[in-house]
C-alpha cells in the first residue's frame, strides 16, 4: 500500500519542485549600485515620420560583478550598452520608429498588394507610469530587477 500512495504522490511532488524553481520577476528594495541622473526625451528626426525616445541613466557602484542588459520603460524594451567608468556608470537606451506609408484601402484588391500585415506586439511585463522605467541588472549571474522612479522629462530634440 505505501507504493501505490508514494505513486500518487510523486506527480504532486514533481509539480512543487517546478514550481518552486521557477524564476519569478520580483523588484528589488535595494540594488549594488546607486542611481545619480535618469532622465528621457522624444526625439524627431529630418526624415519624415522619423521619431524615438532616449532614456539616460547615470550611477555609481561599488561592485565589480554588476552588470546591465535591459531598460523597460513606456511599455517598450530597449537594448542597453552600459559604460563604466571606475566607481560610475552611463547607460543609454534608444527607441526609435520609422512610420511607413498609410495602408491602401481600394475596392481595387489589386492596389492594396503592397499593403504589410501588422506585427504582434508582445505583451510588456510591468505595469508602470509614464516617468517610471524598469533596469534588468545582474550580479554573479543573478539577475534582479530595480524600478526607477521620476525620471525627468527633457524637452524634445529635433534631429536634421
Amino acid at each position: 500500500m505505501t507504493i501505490i500512495k508514494t505513486i500518487k504522490l510523486l506527480p504532486v511532488i514533481i509539480i512543487f519542485v517546478m514550481m518552486a524553481s521557477c524564476k519569478t520577476q520580483s523588484l528589488e528594495n535595494s540594488a549594488p549600485f546607486s542611481i545619480v541622473e535618469k532622465s528621457y526625451f522624444d526625439w524627431v528626426g529630418g526624415k519624415q515620420g522619423t521619431q524615438g525616445t532616449t532614456i539616460r541613466i547615470e550611477g555609481t557602484t561599488q561592485s565589480l560583478n554588476v552588470s546591465f542588459s535591459k531598460v523597460f520603460f513606456q511599455e517598450r524594451e530597449y537594448d542597453i550598452v552600459p559604460q563604466f567608468n571606475g566607481e560610475s556608470f552611463f547607460i543609454e537606451g534608444n527607441f526609435s520608429e520609422f512610420r511607413e506609408r498609410e495602408v491602401i484601402m481600394d475596392k481595387d484588391p489589386a492596389a492594396e498588394v503592397g499593403n504589410k500585415t501588422s506585427d504582434t506586439e508582445k505583451q510588456f511585463p510591468f505595469d508602470l507610469e509614464e516617468d517610471q522605467a524598469i533596469l534588468l541588472y545582474s550580479v554573479n549571474g543573478r539577475e534582479g530587477y530595480y524600478k526607477i522612479s521620476d525620471l525627468k522629462k527633457m524637452d524634445k530634440v529635433y534631429r536634421p
